[in-house]
């Protein structure tokens, strides 16, 4: 098993040769189909094309074309999975797709590394003043782009930091450096005031306290729970990620959800000295909507994954978790996967008697109210429902 961050961070970029390679894969495509699939129309293309001759300030160029279209494109670099631009990749029917997310981390470093990312213009003060609920990606894209353009922006954070949900992803697969510097680099294209440990239950109040617009991008704060007694004994994914060095596990640790956020859990958990682990999931491995680097990661970290298992409860024994039951379930046969159609299959009951933790990773939901003001908007998550980073900064 891994555990040395060091060598974590050796898979964080691309090195000099391995970014050569990637440059000279690409074709430059004038149709720019990498571009077409980009959520925030990002060319690929264009940002390889400009650092090809590896000069420091081609970097620092490049940098700046992939900035100008999206102010997290450091992070995004590191965490966007492959159905957006290296699916596009014309590469991808006959070899393999230019890897673009590495591309563009490693662009993103070398240009700060060189000098940094050369400054924007923004335009002048324009009198108006916007309020920004939430610093998530959504948020901070909502903000970056109108303190651009003149406006005064004022972002409300009910947490003691920015970065909503960017947060939550698990230090080896996101540098803690690329992170600050990009939440800086968005603060930094205009008047932009942040407001952390500020809660905003009601953003219509907002609108009485001198602001043209609010912009409520609040996310999915709210863990989705399995509603079993005895649940005051698990954790929420969330609660986890938020704070991983806070629990010390004993036995094995059972993750329920089979998407990315349980996913970032169980390797987590593994990777801070779990004995095993264990994903109990409702989704056969196929099915789980995961990236192919996502679920290798799991295989690697000899993480088991218990497909088609729901749990039925929560042993308890004073105050401690002392086990879990489950039980199997099916899908009628050619159905695509979904709660609706789900049954449990009679007589595959089982007491878990080995699993000592539990953390729940089955979603989120918003918490906040959207009422309805021609000067009220939403976005993000809140709205669209779970995505990634680069769909909701866009």
């Amino acid at each position: 098993m891994m555990n040395d961050s060091k060598m974590d961070q050796k898979t964080w970029y691309l090195s000099d040769a391995q970014l050569r390679n990637e440059f000279a894969k690409c074709e430059f495509c004038e149709e720019k189909p990498c571009m077409d699939k980009c959520p925030a129309d990002c060319s690929a293309a264009d940002f390889i094309m400009a650092a090809r001759v590896f000069d420091r300030s081609d970097f620092r160029r490049s940098a700046a074309h992939i900035m100008k279209n999206n102010p997290l494109g450091g992070i995004c670099g590191m965490v966007c999975p492959d159905k957006f631009c290296m699916a596009a990749c014309v590469h991808r029917k006959f070899d393999t797709a230019v890897d673009i997310p590495a591309v563009q981390a490693s662009i993103v470093r070398k240009a700060r590394e060189s000098g940094g990312i050369p400054p924007f213009e923004t335009e002048k003060p324009n009198g108006r003043k916007v309020a920004v609920v939430g610093s998530g990606p959504a948020g901070l894209g909502c903000a970056a782009v109108l303190a651009s353009r003149g406006y005064r922006v004022d972002m409300f954070e009910k947490e003691e930091r920015l970065g909503g949900m960017v947060n939550l992803i698990p230090e080896h697969r996101l540098d803690r450096k690329m992170l600050q510097e990009d939440l800086d680099f968005a603060l930094s294209l205009g008047n932009i005031n942040v407001r952390l440990n500020t809660a905003v239950d009601d953003p219509e109040i907002l609108l009485g306290q001198g602001y043209d617009a609010v912009m409520t991008a609040a996310g999915l704060c709210e863990p989705i729970m399995l509603g079993l007694d005895n649940e005051k004994l698990t954790l929420s994914g969330l609660e986890y990620l938020a704070r991983p060095e806070r629990y010390e596990f004993k036995g094995k640790v059972a993750v329920v959800g089979g998407g990315a956020v349980a996913a970032d859990c169980a390797v987590t958990a593994v990777k801070s000295g779990a004995a095993a682990v264990e994903i109990f999931a409702l989704e056969t491995i196929g099915e789980m909507p995961l990236t192919p680097k996502e679920l290798n990661e799991l295989m690697e970290c000899g993480i088991e994954i218990s497909g088609r298992t729901r749990l039925t409860a929560l042993v308890r024994e004073g105050d401690e978790l002392k086990g879990v039951e489950t039980v199997k379930v099916s899908l009628p046969e050619g159905v695509k996967f979904n709660l609706r159609d789900i049954r449990d299959i009679d007589g595959t009951g089982q007491m878990r008697s080995d699993i000592g933790a539990v953390i729940v990773a089955i979603g989120a939901r918003s918490s906040m109210a959207r009422p309805k003001h021609p000067a009220l908007f939403y976005a993000g998550d809140q709205v669209n429902g779970p995505t990634t980073v680069v769909e909701a900064v866009a």
